[in-house]
């Protein structure tokens, strides 16, 4: 299953604009697949900016799936244009779900067990990507989110939890989170901390600082405003 798919049927029908026009079988261009189709510039206008990431960018049609998950939103009080979640928020959603989330939203999600059923979850920052067109839907344990456009694999639990822990041991014995990102403290941070603290961590950080998982970690660390809440 695509996750446009699986983020189509968890939308509520309250919230989808009616189609443009009555659907028709046809090649989906984003998924690749053949199904209900409406015409693509409904959808992938002169602004879209993923068309490297089309399955079939030769064909000229879209699911119908595709304009609900896309399309799902709601115009907030005062405001000019629509709210569409699937590209402005980050998300985890299953066929019956959808969790809008925010940074602390993501870690629980992360952190915690992931959904039974199959799902798939989206983080970002920039709110411009369509996160259901690069999304991974996992199944059996898997457990793979989507970070922007970097794909990060969460399914090695016992690792994931060893790897925040040892961050958020950093983090407490006060090495800042864009050095914890770096892996590289300086000599003023080495005497703030300790000398031999600040080189365990340097050893430790630099097997690692590359990878899709270690960065995104980082980015979950609670701000210094969460801890002085006692987030931990």
């Amino acid at each position: 299953m695509h996750c446009i798919e699986l983020f189509a049927r968890a939308v509520p029908d309250e919230h989808v604009p009616p189609l443009p026009e009555e659907p028709a079988a046809g090649i989906c261009a984003i998924t690749g697949k053949e199904t209900l189709t409406i015409a693509a510039r409904h959808i992938l206008g002169d602004s879209f900016t993923q068309r490297d990431a089309l399955k079939r960018p030769d064909s000229d049609r879209v699911s119908v799936a595709a304009w609900r998950a896309w399309m799902y939103g709601w115009r907030g009080l005062g405001k000019k244009r629509d709210y569409r979640p699937e590209r402005m928020s980050s998300w985890r959603v299953t066929a019956d779900s959808i969790e809008l989330l925010d940074r602390r939203g993501v870690r629980e999600a992360v952190l915690g067990e992931p959904p039974a059923t199959a799902w798939a979850g989206y983080a970002t920052t920039s709110y411009k990507k369509h996160g259901s067109l690069l999304a991974p839907v996992n199944t059996s344990g898997r457990a793979v989110w989507l970070w922007e456009t970097r794909l990060v694999d969460c399914s090695d639990r016992d690792s994931l939890l060893a790897n925040w822990e040892r961050l958020r041991h950093y983090q407490d014995a006060g090495i800042p989170r864009p050095v914890l990102e770096t892996g590289d403290p300086d000599p003023a941070l080495a005497r703030k901390v300790g000398l031999p603290l600040a080189l365990e961590f340097r050893e430790w950080a630099l097997l690692r600082r590359e990878s899709a998982l270690y960065q995104f970690l980082c980015y979950l660390l609670p701000s210094a405003e969460e801890l002085k809440e006692g987030v931990a």
